[in-house]
């Protein structure tokens, strides 16, 4: 079983990753830098498919609010006082916005719609969310690379190590869906 698992995620690691960066980011990145770890994926390779996919995801949402987000925020009535905030924020700091959004948890997805419809010039977007995705997936993956270091440094039984792992891997989901949900 370790084989085909080892198999698969050295055949599809790389997709993976990319198209897990455009739907669930940070977990997909996390998991794929333990995995580089143990050297199933190339650390590199795994950095770039990450920053990639988190770009291209960005780049669709920024363009769906720049083109229709007049009428897409206006939908979401719960929330208009925040992107009312957040649009004023973007016009004082457009290019720390445009990079940090993505590390900010519950606008990775919504956040590049907002931008794009506060009405950014989209080569400034594109050009800023390249520097921003190179920023993030370096961060993330290189986050799950070392505490799977971390972890199997320690002086433990190998299950012991895997199960901490999985815990640390559970405990950031679950924190990533409770900041999403209070936002």
């Amino acid at each position: 079983m370790d084989t085909l698992l080892s198999h698969w995620i050295s055949e599809y690691g790389y997709w993976a990753t990319f198209f897990g960066t455009m739907i669930e980011g940070e977990t997909a990145a996390f998991l794929s830098g333990i995995a580089a770890h143990h050297q199933l994926l190339s650390y590199p390779k795994v950095m770039l498919a990450a920053a990639l996919g988190g770009i291209i995801s960005d780049n669709l949402l920024f363009m769906t609010g720049y083109f229709a987000g007049n009428r897409i925020l206006p939908r979401i009535h719960k929330h208009a006082d925040k992107i009312a905030r957040l649009q004023q924020i973007i016009h004082r700091r457009e290019n720390l916005v445009i990079i940090g959004v993505r590390f900010a948890y519950g606008l990775r997805t919504i956040g590049p719609v907002i931008i794009g419809a506060a009405g950014v010039n989209p080569l400034k977007f594109f050009v800023l969310n390249i520097l921003g995705g190179a920023i993030w997936g370096s961060v993330i993956v290189s986050a799950g690379y070392f505490v799977s270091a971390a972890i199997l440094a320690l002086p433990l039984h190998t299950y012991l190590a895997w199960f901490l792992i999985l815990a640390a891997v559970a405990g950031l989901f679950m924190l990533i869906r409770k900041h999403k949900l209070n936002l």
